[in-house]
């Protein structure tokens, strides 16, 4: 049986290994022998590795400070749900009654949070609001929480993005509302650009969609637009993945995300699999070649991370233009600051002295985290404060 070009590494964030050899002073060479003998490694991936650890480095040292922490902000609700989604997400048609009670439940937590970081003088470094879409919101709803987020952690903060997925979710008066805020990084995620694909996986917008809101993001001129793809999906070969690609390259992003498709348990696929075949290790390898040599020639890649159950035992990849990486995507991935994560099925992550963490994750069902979210918040004080009291400066 072929050796897999991971080697033995099975974790998520293959890249924090790297940086742990990092810190201990270890040069190409010789983080490269340390990490082909434990894990078996091969030399291609360990090139991608160091390429990651090179760029994201600085942004991991600036940001590992023990008074910053980064807040994610969890809006489960997308106008469909996709056949390959695991995340908390609610079709704007279900649960209907507990929409605005659940806003109200997470208004309460960004204000105790809030409330937390200011009494144990703590600066806010990145914000990221996911889901889900929270462009599925209306204006109305958006302004709201994004009011509160900014009010909840006074001060300037690196960078500020919000994951409008869904093209058929995006207006000019929603992007208003985040330019406002100071929002500063969109995330626009056509995921395929064929109309056969979306309609396959359960996307309810056309590719024709993506077009227009890319230039609504442009024209709002925020200083970064992420766009992402998933390689791999149900029908598609590999000269649909190229022209995804290219289609995608031709709206001039600055970040663009690469994804390998993963089956989860807790997605419909699972359930239709049968009928949606994937491809096979080899072809999900020649996708996934197509796909980093198109996007190398411009852009860089700063950070990756594994699923359980990718095709082809690959990687998912952030590319981004020089000086435009995600900062949230960096420490999310490196696991050196402090997380709030707000909402449902939001992971809070409390780093300490010896780069060790704890989570607290809150529940995916809906009514049980308006049932729970008192707790959560009263956890979140006492982990938060003992972690702080752990952690050194990097």
């Amino acid at each position: 049986m072929a050796e897999l070009p991971w080697g033995r590494l099975s974790g998520v964030r293959p890249s924090k290994q790297l940086h742990r050899l990092l810190d201990e002073g270890l040069n190409y060479t010789d983080a490269f022998k340390r990490m082909q003998s434990n894990e078996r490694i091969s030399s291609e991936k360990f090139e991608l590795l160091w390429q990651v650890a090179r760029i994201s480095r600085p942004i991991v040292e600036e940001s590992s400070l023990p008074d910053l922490f980064s807040v994610y902000i969890s809006i489960p609700f997308c106008p469909s749900r996709c056949f390959y989604c695991s995340f908390p997400a609610y079709s704007l048609k279900e649960l209907a009654i507990w929409r605005s009670r659940y806003l109200d439940t997470l208004l309460d937590e960004i204000r105790t949070a809030g409330q937390l970081t200011e009494k144990l003088q703590m600066r806010p470094y990145s914000f990221y609001l996911g889901g889900g879409t929270p462009t599925s919101l209306n204006p109305a709803e958006l302004d709201n929480i994004l009011f509160a987020l900014r009010l909840a952690f006074p001060g300037t903060v690196r960078e500020f993005t919000v994951e409008a997925g869904r093209p058929d979710t995006i207006t000019a008066e929603k992007l208003a509302i985040l330019k406002k805020h100071g929002v500063s990084r969109v995330s626009v995620n056509p995921q395929s650009m064929h109309s056969e694909t979306l309609k396959k996986i359960g996307r309810c917008h056309s590719v024709e969609e993506v077009y227009k809101a890319v230039n609504l993001v442009q024209a709002a001129a925020f200083p970064v637009l992420n766009m992402d793809l998933i390689l791999g999906l149900p029908g598609e070969d590999e000269a649909m993945v190229r022209k995804s690609v290219q289609d995608v390259l031709s709206f001039l992003p600055t970040n663009i995300t690469l994804h390998l498709f993963s089956l989860k348990r807790a997605s419909l696929f699972s359930e239709e699999k049968e009928q949606l075949p994937l491809p096979d290790i080899s072809l999900a390898t020649a996708m996934h070649s197509t796909a980093t040599s198109l996007l190398s020639a411009k852009y860089h890649p700063y950070y990756l991370y594994r699923q359980h159950g990718i095709l082809g035992g690959l990687e998912n990849i952030g590319y981004c233009l020089p000086g435009t990486e995600c900062l949230y995507n960096i420490v999310m991935i490196e696991e050196r600051q402090h997380i709030l994560g707000l909402g449902c099925g939001a992971t809070n992550k409390f780093i300490y002295q010896d780069f060790s963490l704890k989570n607290l994750v809150s529940p995916k069902d809906i009514r049980t985290y308006h049932e729970k979210a008192a707790w959560i918040c009263h956890r979140r004080e006492v982990e938060l404060i003992l972690a702080k009291n752990s952690l050194r400066a990097f």
